[in-house]
């Protein structure tokens, strides 16, 4: 049985290493005009082209703010995938082919269809990996797909319609099982902090890149703002901190640290190092200690306050190979207000 997805916020001090931004694309053109032959942003080395009709400049551009209230840095408009047959624009990255790198977006799908909507990378013409709402999904999830030869696809169970989610692709060169490499995703990870609990994973023989494709399938509408590429997860998330500027750069605002009885301007880089590398030191959880509260069950995250949305598949099989789905179930259940540790058991009776 395919176990339901869903996240608690597990919230974790870490500290930002800044390496080097490659590449940025902040879709800030005249409302309603083609990407191709624009050439803002930084790092690329020519203007969008198109694959089929372009991809147009939205009217408005899309924002995100963690559950701690970090604000990530954004502007212009973004790229709308929206036509009246199917858009594809791409871009190539100055740096040409590159791996062990960090990507991110800012996603919005706007409603159930059967068509396909993405954010694609290639090298040269081959397609390499995908983070889609493919045709063959009429719900709000996203999937990381390989589109390597017998490369899986893997929905990640995260996704809500009409909703900003900020997407991030982690890269490893020769990260993955048996020396493949990996690509890591996290839908809404927390700005100020690593993310270390991926929300899917794929790996594949070569997942070098050295361009990026949106697209939507028959016009059908996706918006994908602040198009970052970079040599670690700081660059690609660059925010303005809840509360203020954080005058030591430890990581914690001034009205944070003064919340907790710090001295803003002491840099408390040590203490935090130390909190995170012995959580149980300190009587806490860890995420990933938290996700092995299971005890029988299921324990996973769910940020924000929205109804957790369930989705059960039933899977039958012959002969322990092939698992077709047999019957599918869901439902949504409202949180209550305050924390909430939820947990999934599945009984045989």
């Amino acid at each position: 049985m395919k176990n339901p997805c869903f996240s608690l916020a597990a919230v974790g001090l870490l500290l930002p290493c800044h390496a080097e931004q490659i590449a940025h694309e902040a879709f800030d053109y005249t409302e309603a005009s083609p990407l191709t032959t624009r050439d803002g942003g930084s790092g690329w080395s020519g203007a969008w082209y198109q694959d089929g009709d372009p991809v147009v400049t939205g009217p408005a551009g899309l924002s995100f703010t963690d559950t701690l209230g970090n604000v990530l840095e954004a502007a212009g408009r973004c790229a709308d995938t929206t036509g009246s047959t199917t858009t594809r624009s791409l871009r190539v990255l100055q740096v040409g082919q590159t791996n062990d790198v960090w990507v991110s977006f800012l996603w919005r799908l706007a409603s159930s269809n059967s068509k396909f909507e993405g954010v694609s990378f290639y090298r040269g013409t081959q397609q390499a990996f995908t983070v889609s709402n493919p045709s063959t999904a009429t719900t709000s999830r996203l999937y990381l797909t390989s589109n390597l030869p017998s490369g899986a696809s893997v929905n990640s169970q995260r996704g809500d319609f009409g909703t900003t989610h900020f997407i991030v692709l982690k890269m490893s060169k020769g990260g993955g099982t048996g020396g493949a490499d990996r690509v890591d995703l996290f839908i809404d990870p927390l700005l100020a902090g690593i993310p270390s609990s991926p929300d899917a994973v794929i790996s594949g023989s070569n997942f070098d890149i050295d361009r990026v494709r949106i697209a939507g399938q028959d016009g059908a509408t996706l918006l994908v703002d602040e198009l970052r590429v970079g040599q670690s997860f700081e660059d690609v998330s660059p925010y303005n901190p809840a509360g203020g500027s954080d005058s030591d750069g430890d990581g914690l605002t001034d009205a944070q640290e003064t919340v907790l009885g710090l001295d803003p301007n002491q840099n408390n880089s040590a203490l935090i190092t130390a909190i995170q590398a012995n959580p149980g030191w300190f009587n806490l959880y860890s995420n990933a200690g938290i996700l092995g509260l299971g005890d029988g069950g299921v324990v996973l995250a769910k940020t924000g306050a929205a109804p957790v949305d369930f989705f059960f598949e039933v899977q039958q099989s012959e002969n322990l190979g092939s698992w077709p789905v047999l019957d599918t179930f869901s439902r949504q259940v409202t949180l209550p207000s305050g924390k909430n540790f939820l947990r999934v058991t599945v009984e045989d009776r």
